[in-house]
């Protein structure tokens, strides 16, 4: 070999091992670099991740469309994922449905009671409108006035399609006697309700003093987070035309049953 082909060579060699040694030196870089923002990546996921707990746990479920059978009380709450069943333990005479969305609170506003000696037993829940009906009609009479019969039974009954307990979000717990809440149990339980139940979601929507609507209602309390976007679809949704099918349904405009009866609630809660 001469000695120009020697030194060609040993050059080449030596540039090989150069561009070997810049390489793995890029490349050591390069990770370097990837795993700082590997990390701060992982590091902002994390903290977004977190944020977004923290939200999910007080961001009120949002109901861009429910359908009118829902606020019409049209529905079976027990093939309908909508609705859970409320354990036994939480119910007082029967098997009851309640909205998804307020089984939760409910719970724990009756394990709340519950510590200070408070029984919280729900009632009634879910009411469809089949349920509503079958209850307004045991009231309602054949009468010269049919007005006058209607505008009884509206003291404490909603028309079917106009109840709140359609819609899962409203509950009636105790006892539905007027002379309940002259007891000293009755007495004790309505101020824990009205001193605590806020703090849960849960509003006395039919207080005394309304100028219109239902007479008071001790026993019934609403899930005010789910129930006020209910109320709120139902006024852009419902009309006269959709209020029927039952006794003494076309006196309900005459009436002014939607304004009147779904709207006069305690407008502080609303």
């Amino acid at each position: 070999m001469t000695k120009t082909a020697y030194s060609h060579r040993h050059w080449n060699l030596y540039m090989n091992k150069m561009n070997f040694f810049l390489l793995h030196i890029a490349l050591i870089t390069s990770l370097i670099s990837c795993t700082g923002a590997s990390n701060n990546t992982i590091e902002s996921i994390s903290a977004k991740t977190s944020e977004d707990s923290i939200v999910s746990d007080t961001i009120i479920p949002e109901y861009p469309d429910i359908a009118k059978e829902y606020l019409l009380g049209k529905f079976n709450p027990q093939n309908d994922t909508m609705f859970v069943k409320v354990p036994s333990q939480y119910c007082l005479l029967r098997v009851e449905y309640i909205h998804k969305d307020v089984l939760e609170p409910f719970i724990a506003m009756y394990e709340a009671a519950a510590k200070e000696g408070i029984n919280l037993g729900i009632i009634s829940a879910v009411r469809t409108f089949d349920t509503q009906k079958w209850l307004w009609n045991q009231r309602y009479y054949n009468s010269s006035d049919p007005k006058a019969v209607v505008k009884s039974i509206l003291s404490y009954l909603a028309m079917p399609g106009t109840s709140r307990h359609h819609w899962g979000t409203d509950i009636d717990m105790m006892n539905t006697k007027l002379n309940f809440f002259e007891t000293e149990e009755g007495k004790k339980s309505y101020q824990w309700l009205k001193d605590h139940a806020a703090e849960f979601g849960f509003y006395q929507v039919y207080t005394a003093g309304r100028p219109t609507g239902y007479k008071e209602e001790k026993w019934h309390w609403s899930y005010m987070p789910v129930a006020k976007e209910f109320q709120k679809q139902y006024r852009e949704k419902i009309t006269y035309k959709d209020i029927t099918g039952f006794n003494g349904s076309e006196t309900a405009e005459d009436l002014n049953v939607i304004e009147d009866y779904v709207f006069g609630t305690d407008t502080v809660n609303i």
